[in-house]
């Protein structure tokens, strides 16, 4: 019985061994953020009114998301140019070219 328990305990060890590279690589390095681009983040979501504080806050999740809801409208507006899209346009009438 105790054989038993023991070579289980040394394959589930081994095998979590095995695994641990591949575990610890998990994240892509694409994903990755770095400490500047936190605070870029941060400093973006306080221009649209959000406010990072300390302590335990039970809205904290509404809060946040409220807040890049509104980075996401303020940067969607900054990113148009030129005229609105609401407008029409008409190309000429049909002249026959001249010959």
């Amino acid at each position: 019985m105790k054989s038993t328990v023991a070579a289980a305990v040394a394959m589930l060890t081994a095998a979590l061994l095995a695994a641990a590279p591949a575990l610890t690589q998990a994240q892509e390095s694409s994903t990755r953020v770095t400490r500047a681009q936190v605070r870029q983040e941060l400093a973006d979501l306080a221009s649209v009114g959000y406010q990072a504080g300390g302590g335990e806050d039970p809205t904290y999740p509404s809060k946040v998301q409220d807040a890049m809801q509104r980075l996401a409208a303020k940067r969607a507006a900054q990113s148009e140019y030129g005229a609105g899209t609401s407008g029409s346009s008409q190309t000429g009438a049909g002249h026959p070219a001249a010959q």
